[in-house]
């Protein structure tokens, strides 16, 4: 960070504690709050001007009423509480457990192995294996890398290694595949 301007930095920083500390403090005037208890109005007396002291303003006394006695509230104790007796447990029905349950067993067919097709790009698609083959039926030929999909009928189609299978071209657009014959014209 040697592109910063520290001097700057602290500048601006000594400036803004600045500013606020003296947004926030402010001049403290010293003032008695005066209630008057609602039970006894308060008797206005004159108030009596005091002299100056210590070259301040001259203060009055104020006097205040005698707050009333506080009137006290008799408690009323908690009627008594009746225990109530707790009865028994319910009584329980014992279920019979058996220990060894009969079993019967069932043999396990032979099961027909399915290929897993993964539809990589919806419907109609499939990854290619590792070496490059795909499902039986499945011509169009797929590059994920250049989204071009390959014909038989086109010829770079053999030596072409497919990362994806489609059952069908409309497979291939629908998965926004663009065919190697259109990016030809192109070039």
């Amino acid at each position: 960070m040697s592109h910063v301007q520290w001097p700057l930095v602290m500048l601006a920083f000594v400036i803004g504690l600045a500013l606020t500390v003296a947004l926030t403090v402010r001049r403290v005037k010293v003032e008695v709050p005066v209630a008057a208890s609602p039970a006894k109005p308060v008797k206005a007396t004159p108030a009596t001007p005091r002299k100056a002291t210590a070259g301040g303003p001259p203060t009055k006394r104020i006097r205040f009423a005698q707050e009333s006695a506080t009137t006290r509230i008799p408690a009323v104790e908690d009627a008594p509480t009746t225990r109530l007796p707790v009865g028994d447990d319910f009584p329980t029905t014992e279920i019979p457990f058996d220990h060894d349950p009969e079993t019967t067993e069932i043999p396990v067919a032979e099961t027909a192995k399915i290929p897993v097709v993964f539809a990589s790009f919806g419907p109609g698609s499939a990854r290619a294996q590792e070496d490059g083959s795909g499902p039986d039926g499945w011509l169009v030929k797929g590059r994920t890398d250049t989204r071009l999909y390959y014909t038989p009928g086109d010829p770079t189609y053999d030596p072409t290694i497919a990362q994806v299978w489609f059952e069908d071209e409309e497979s291939a657009v629908r998965a926004f595949f663009t065919p190697w014959r259109k990016s030809a014209k192109r070039r």
